[in-house]
């Protein structure tokens, strides 16, 4: 199925002679493709690096191309490369969304590389972004750094964590679960046990297997319901059983407990418009 979706992109973009917002869509799309899902970063670059030079691109859709130029060259391993990227896209388009999401992306290199103040004083300024769902990035990042970073016995545990998850970001998920394995020996009693359960949760996602997404999102719920991620797993959860598994019995029950178990959630909204949802399927099936 990639191979042919890959021949239809080519046979598309093979008749591009001059890029608008609309083509240079389609091409950002079929370099993601090529670099995350058919491990051809080379031509990725390659591809988006001739868009770019291109006398009829406009300034944002350089960045736009720069930005997914600079997710590929952390996918390569070449992570000041893309940290320099991401530098020039947050100070040319510093009040505006693409500028901020930018330097969200540039705070998480320093993160991954164990430099967690400078990281959080990044994330400090972020978290007053006018853009909701990039707001909650931030807030999310450094509420993490902060519960599990701090004293000098907590820092090797955290910088195995934060280079387990550059792991995941490029696709090395043996790697980051043997940097898991080695907190969960050195460090039993850890504070990152249950980022650790959701970090290999959305490993699991992102190799489709979504049985194993569920049982790391289970003994969350289960052995960490006080934690910060409960709420974030039920929904996962939820979300999976939905639309991956078409369980949806399943996933209306864990909707219903994010609303009567966690109120103040971050969900609540979307969890009740699912709940009613799921409920208006139901009566119209049993109708």
């Amino acid at each position: 199925e990639l191979k042919q979706v890959l021949s239809n992109y080519e046979e598309v973009i093979n008749n591009i002679e001059i890029y608008s917002s609309q083509t240079l869509k389609i091409i950002l799309e079929y370099a993601e493709l090529l670099a995350f899902h058919d491990n051809n970063k080379n031509l990725a670059l390659k591809i988006l690096q001739r868009a770019y030079g291109s006398n009829s691109i406009t300034h944002i859709m350089k960045a736009q191309i720069k930005m997914l130029m600079a997710d590929i060259e952390l996918l390569n391993g070449n992570i000041w490369d893309a940290s320099l990227m991401y530098m020039q896209v947050s100070e040319d388009f510093n009040y505006e969304t693409i500028g901020n999401r930018a330097k969200f992306k540039n705070a998480r290199i320093f993160y991954y590389e164990g430099e967690f103040d400078f990281a959080q004083s990044q994330l400090d300024v972020l978290k007053q972004s006018t853009s909701k769902l990039l707001s909650n990035d931030a807030i999310q990042l450094s509420v993490m750094i902060t519960d599990n970073y701090g004293l000098d016995s907590n820092y090797i545990a955290m910088a195995w964590f934060s280079k387990a998850d550059l792991f995941i970001e490029q696709l090395k998920f043996e790697e980051a679960f043997s940097l898991f394995d080695s907190i969960n020996v050195n460090y039993p009693f850890h504070s990152l046990a249950d980022e650790i359960l959701f970090k290999r949760a959305k490993a699991m996602e992102l190799q489709g297997k979504w049985l194993e997404a569920l049982g790391y999102y289970g003994d969350i719920i289960k052995f960490h319901p006080g934690d910060i991620l409960a709420d974030d797993a039920l929904f996962r959860s939820g979300e999976l059983l939905e639309e991956k598994l078409a369980n949806k019995t399943e996933a209306l029950v864990l909707y219903k407990k994010i609303l009567l178990k966690y109120p103040s959630s971050l969900y609540g909204t979307e969890a009740r418009k699912r709940v009613r949802q799921l409920r208006d399927e139901n009566s119209f099936i049993s109708n």
